[in-house]
């Protein structure tokens, strides 16, 4: 069964400002609950992921020094974007419905 899509991420590297690491990563194309196509160019694929992670969340006292540090769950959904236009363009034939 087909139902992982790959498309190539970039991230950006941290102090070299305009360069990016590329690598392979997908998705399951079964969780997609939107797209949204951005102004930029991009893709912004929302998935079905909903999934709480603890964060570590700085307690500042009124002169704004931290005096501790707590753990706050807070929910979060995989947010995508495709960058590259070969991606892109499979991606809407892949996910497209036929009539």
């Amino acid at each position: 069964m087909r139902n992982q899509f790959f498309y190539t991420q970039k991230d950006p590297i941290p102090g070299k400002e305009g360069e990016f690491t590329e690598f392979r990563a997908s998705f399951n194309v079964e969780k997609i609950i939107r797209s949204l196509a951005l102004d930029d160019g991009r893709v912004l694929v929302l998935l079905d992921d909903l999934h709480q992670r603890p964060q570590m969340i700085e307690v500042k006292n009124k002169q704004g020094k931290v005096t501790a540090v707590k753990k706050e769950m807070n929910t979060f959904q995989s947010e995508i974007y495709l960058v590259d236009k070969s991606d892109i363009e499979r991606f809407y034939t892949w996910t497209s419905i036929d009539s």
